[in-house]
């Protein structure tokens, strides 16, 4: 939680003072925006001490889209890790069809995002960078269509989450060399 003091007043994107805590990350001001600061010093001291981050996901909801989705960044490169940054994603589509919407999900990195702690973090090394969104209006597919979100679907979706990255992270499930084809 990087924003106590906005949530505790009501907000969902700003701090206290007003500041979209999500667009701070490339310059950040610590007396300002001092979680971020902390957030960015510390995966920063994780990657100079040679610790592998396998996945960095914030977590927001979204006011226009339905369903939940990720918005990830896009390796232009085509070299050996081309499309990894959509394999997390793509397997939690595939372990929470009912919850999570692997077409909705965007990889695009634009100017006006560049500050935004995914592509900041995706730029420090970090492929698995991203966004996991829950749209405020709910569903629009399955039997969940156009229902909103309750506590018990975060729950799920958290859930397949965490089996997601085991199956990701750990090769007995022979999931760390699944490759998506376009």
């Amino acid at each position: 939680m990087l924003n106590p003091d906005g949530v505790i007043v009501g907000n969902t994107r700003c701090n206290l003072a007003g500041g979209d805590l999500n667009r701070q990350y490339k310059h950040c001001v610590p007396a300002v925006y001092p979680s971020v600061f902390h957030v960015k010093e510390l995966i920063s001291k994780l990657i100079e001490d040679s610790v592998r981050i396998i996945l960095y996901c914030d977590l927001h909801a979204h006011s226009r889209k339905y369903n939940m989705f990720m918005y990830g960044c896009e390796n232009r490169k085509k070299s050996h890790k081309y499309l990894k940054e959509q394999v997390f994603p793509y397997m939690l589509h595939k372990n929470a069809k009912d919850r999570f919407n692997f077409e909705d999900c965007r990889f695009t990195m634009t100017r006006a995002k560049e500050s935004t702690g995914r592509i900041v973090f995706w730029n420090m090394g970090i492929t698995n960078s991203c966004t996991l969104e829950a749209s405020y209006g709910g569903s629009s597919r399955g039997h969940k269509a156009y229902t909103h979100f309750n506590i018990r679907d975060y729950e799920q979706l958290g859930r397949y989450w965490c089996e997601t990255l085991i199956d990701v992270c750990d090769p007995r499930h022979g999931a760390a060399n699944v490759e998506i084809i376009k």
